[in-house]
């Protein structure tokens, strides 16, 4: 592991994150697809406390996080490759490779995968990898200005017919409630496009993409992780994104938030409103709290220690939350689906973080320098890279 605290804070972020992203997905295996803050679950004051822990912290936080590092990360691998023979195409396979995983993982394990969203993403945006770092500025702000007026639009559009007839309710299905895992799997391919390839509807993230190639391809992310509290106007525009995204967000959970999107609520508008403030509050506020503790000395032992490991292999962590989640809740399988409250499923989505990252820790320190997914996918991009070459070899040979 490199020891530089700039490298140890994109592991930690990344690895928070990832904590995220199974504190909020657990509940979509454990009781169909509710969204949060409708407090639908919260039978005890202490499911209370954990939808807004949740809400609070990681809804609308962590995927941007994770899709700003997919960007640098894109940026990152441009630099390392030859200056004299680079093209935008040799980042493909990488990206081909990842496709085939997120489809395998949304189809089989998880309908609402990220992996190919991110994968769509990248190859889409790739070409932004030899532009000018002015250049992909403008279009990563571009992009976050038109989501945050779009989103305003639809939020006050909302709010405004609020009043209106209450349309059909959304169906809440869930592949995870289905009696056997024939007929769970049947449901997979449909739930995956409606809430899995759906994400690509998520305007912001594309934004949030290209503002992490930025970041990386002009060095501000190094710059800011080394002195998250060099620059004062940054500092005061995130606590006010994360302070007022959260206050909005929780009036909005008064009101159904996302959950009152059947039912033209003022929740399901002001919700929508708060998206964007809210996501860059949490970008803000993760990539401070992770510069801080990777320049603590301890900060690759204990707690942080498995954050970081998780950061370096966080396919692995993804998919053992899809593994061990599915397991779970299948009413085919162990069956806790929709027996317990918030509470009950933060838990396990936390013990199960730590589990896998424990695994992870133990694997990279056993002379691993990647985690079993990372050398899975590094291994299809071999291979997609060789059947690339082949190809190419075979139209020179026809010319």
């Amino acid at each position: 592991m490199d020891p530089n605290p700039r490298y140890l804070a994109i592991d930690l972020a990344r690895g928070i994150a990832m904590l995220g992203v199974a504190l909020v997905n657990v509940h979509h295996y454990a009781v169909g697809w509710t969204m949060l803050y409708a407090l639908d679950l919260a039978k005890t004051p202490w499911d209370v406390f954990a939808e807004y822990f949740v809400a609070i912290l990681f809804s609308h936080r962590s995927y941007p996080v994770l899709a700003f590092l997919f960007g640098a990360g894109l940026a990152l691998q441009w630099a390392r490759l030859p200056e004299a023979t680079r093209t935008p195409g040799d980042l493909r396979p990488r990206l081909w490779a990842l496709l085939a995983l997120g489809l395998v993982h949304g189809l089989l394990l998880w309908p609402g995968d990220v992996l190919a969203t991110y994968a769509i993403v990248g190859l889409v945006g790739v070409g932004l990898v030899r532009r000018s770092g002015r250049r992909v500025a403008t279009i990563a702000a571009s992009v976050l200005v038109i989501a945050t007026l779009l989103y305003a639009l639809l939020g006050f559009s909302a709010i405004l017919f609020s009043d209106a007839p209450r349309p059909w309710p959304w169906p809440e299905t869930s592949s995870f409630s289905a009696d056997t895992w024939r007929s769970a799997l049947a449901q997979h391919p449909m739930e995956y496009l409606e809430r899995g390839l759906a994400q690509l509807l998520v305007l912001d993230m594309w934004g949030w993409f290209a503002l992490g190639l930025w970041a990386a391809q002009t060095g501000a992310l190094p710059r800011f992780v080394a002195a998250p509290f060099a620059r004062k106007g940054i500092v005061a525009l995130g606590v006010a994104a994360f302070i007022g995204g959260t206050v909005v967000e929780c009036f909005a959970a008064l009101h159904g938030g996302w959950d009152a999107r059947m039912y033209n609520d003022i929740g399901s508008g002001v919700m929508t409103v708060a998206l964007v403030p809210a996501s860059l509050g949490g970008l803000w506020l993760w990539f401070t709290l992770a510069a801080l503790l990777s320049k603590r000395g301890d900060a690759k032992r204990g707690v942080a220690s498995l954050a970081i490991a998780t950061g370096r292999a966080p396919l692995t962590q993804f998919f053992g939350q899809s593994i061990v989640f599915a397991i779970v809740f299948n009413k085919s399988l162990i069956g806790w689906h929709g027996e317990l409250g918030r509470f009950a499923y933060s838990m396990i989505a936390i013990a199960t973080y730590i589990l896998l990252s424990g695994f992870i820790r133990a694997w990279l320190a056993s002379r691993h320098d990647h985690g079993p997914m990372e050398m899975l996918w590094r291994g299809l991009t071999r291979l997609v890279s060789s059947q690339r070459v082949d190809k190419y070899s075979a139209e020179s040979k026809q010319s």
